[in-house]
């Protein structure tokens, strides 16, 4: 049988068609009976796979629009005014920010602003930091990048976007005041729901007496989390009572939580949040905000993972900006038989009826798939309950 593929056997029945490495050598000859030593030998053959998919991934990663030591440093930094504001908070010293963590977080802005302005790449890409566990620094950090871009989108002074982006730096301090709530494992009780809500007035007092401070990245730290059709809070504020600087933060905030890893949820993919942000947007947040904003963020980056509508998976190899949807993409076809991966480069824009539908992380993948092989359950699956499981781990 030409096409008969592993995956179809199960325990017990006869290999009808003898099984070869890449280099040629024969691994199971014809009319082999299926039991778990041989699937053992299969699953350490399918080392390749894992290999193969690491390899492409790895030579597909996109450069990171501010560097992981600068990314590191900027979190530090941020996170040294958080250390400082939660030890104040719990001996009763003076709340407020001192002056030279001020300048401590005014220096990463205007390094940051240094490297975006001088840039080559145009767009948006989350930098993952592996060494600090700690969300709420990076999330800060981010906030402030994507704001920036998003500022200078919409042709705001250099001035201003040094404003916002201090803002965008310090908008979550409030929540130095309820961290244990913060970084509680469970689900907050309705009470410490509504003492979480109580963050952004805590930032407030913190900087509210701070001259060098300037008015607006107090208004930002206060405001943030407010929303057009006042569903948000603290203080419930609707449409223009919301100046746009701030409408700005909150799009880029939301953004950035719903794409971030969080210690109870993996983040959400790109496309995903895009298209919920895109709903907010006819009430809750300020459509012009988003539309500048989408257009500074890589929607499927070099090195995603994606599944296309024909039921293919593969990994973006080349992002355009002007036709964001429509990537080059290198299919992956799992030849179980051979137990390699074999990889054909396409060009979406010359595939009109062929679409991406979902996104996947390479190394989930690879992790999920080896449990499943592990669990000697691939090599029992149909066509369409590979495909399922393609899907389900997405």
């Amino acid at each position: 049988m030409d096409d008969y593929t592993l995956h179809n056997l199960g325990l017990g029945e006869t290999i009808t068609d003898s099984v070869y490495n890449d280099e040629g050598h024969l691994l199971i000859s014809k009319g082999a009976i299926i039991s778990y030593e041989l699937l053992s030998k299969l699953k350490k053959h399918n080392g390749n796979y894992f290999r193969t998919l690491d390899q492409l991934s790895q030579s597909l990663k996109p450069d990171d629009l501010v560097s992981k030591e600068d990314m590191k440093l900027s979190v530090e930094a941020v996170q040294t005014v958080f250390v400082e504001m939660i030890h104040n908070d719990k001996t009763g010293l003076n709340p407020a920010i001192p002056n030279e963590h001020i300048d401590l977080v005014v220096n990463v802005v205007e390094s940051l602003m240094a490297t975006l302005y001088t840039s080559e790449k145009l767009l948006y890409t989350v930098t993952e930091l592996m060494d600090s566990d700690d969300y709420t620094y990076r999330h800060s950090v981010n906030v402030a990048i994507l704001s920036i871009l998003t500022a200078k989108s919409m042709r705001y002074t250099e001035k201003e976007i040094k404003n916002i982006a201090l803002g965008a730096l310090l908008h979550d301090i409030g929540k130095a005041k309820v961290v244990s709530l913060v970084r509680k494992p469970a689900e907050l009780t309705e009470f410490e729901k509504k003492e979480m809500k109580m963050h952004p007035e805590y930032g407030y007092q913190m900087v509210k007496d701070i001259e060098t401070l300037p008015y607006s990245v107090k208004q930002i730290i206060r405001y943030h989390h407010e929303k057009m059709d006042g569903s948000g809070y603290p203080f419930g504020l609707v449409g223009m009572e919301i100046p746009l600087y701030i409408r700005l933060i909150t799009v880029c905030d939301m953004y950035d939580a719903m794409t971030s890893n969080r210690t109870y949820r993996k983040k959400m993919p790109i496309h995903t949040a895009l298209e919920i942000l895109m709903k907010d947007a006819v009430y809750k947040i300020d459509p012009e905000v988003y539309r500048q904003m989408t257009s500074t963020i890589c929607i499927f980056p070099t090195g995603q993972g994606v599944l296309l509508s024909d039921g293919r998976i593969g990994i973006v190899s080349l992002y355009r900006h002007q036709n964001p949807t429509r990537p080059n993409v290198q299919i992956i076809d799992f030849n179980v038989k051979k137990g390699s991966i074999d990889v054909q480069e396409v060009d979406l824009t010359k595939h009109f009826t062929l679409f991406i539908i979902d996104t996947w992380n390479p190394s989930d993948f690879a992790k999920d798939f080896r449990a499943t092989i592990d669990q000697n359950a691939f090599y029992q699956m149909s066509a369409e309950e590979k495909e399922k499981y393609a899907s389900s781990i997405l």
